[in-house]
């Protein structure tokens, strides 16, 4: 006969399996749930090529939070959705971080499947998208 304390341990343990396989799911996807931007991207276009932001594409998981920071220490930054149309901005309001100083952050949350671009506000080169899935 199994005890109380036994049945608790192994619904217990395969909880935990289960969460640890969810996680290594995630990752195997390539799903991302930070970006990041290039440093020195406000100061030179140079970062166009290889993307201003990291990573420039980035695959998320519905209802998944999305952190994005400026980690560039020499510039300030945003997270605007929208497009850019030559050099002029094209917000499409989904989100904004409005400027963010270096070390600071802003969270997204995508609950609807879609291909999001955004761009800073600021340097308008610095273009990315985020794929929800």
């Amino acid at each position: 006969m199994v005890s109380k304390s036994g049945i608790v341990g192994l619904v217990s343990g395969l909880a935990v399996v289960l969460f640890a396989v969810s996680m290594a799911g995630d990752e195997s996807a390539g799903y991302v749930k930070t970006i990041a931007t290039v440093d020195e991207s406000g100061f030179s276009q140079s970062c166009v090529e290889v993307g201003c932001y990291a990573p420039s594409v980035a695959n998320v998981k519905v209802g998944s939070i999305v952190i994005m920071t400026n980690t560039d220490p020499t510039g300030v930054h945003t997270f605007t959705s929208g497009t850019v149309n030559g050099f002029t901005p094209e917000p499409d309001g989904m989100f904004d971080s409005s400027v963010l100083m270096s070390g600071d952050a802003f969270e997204h949350e995508f609950s609807s499947t879609g291909t999001y671009d955004y761009y800073c506000m600021l340097h308008t080169w610095m273009t990315g998208k985020i794929i929800v899935s």
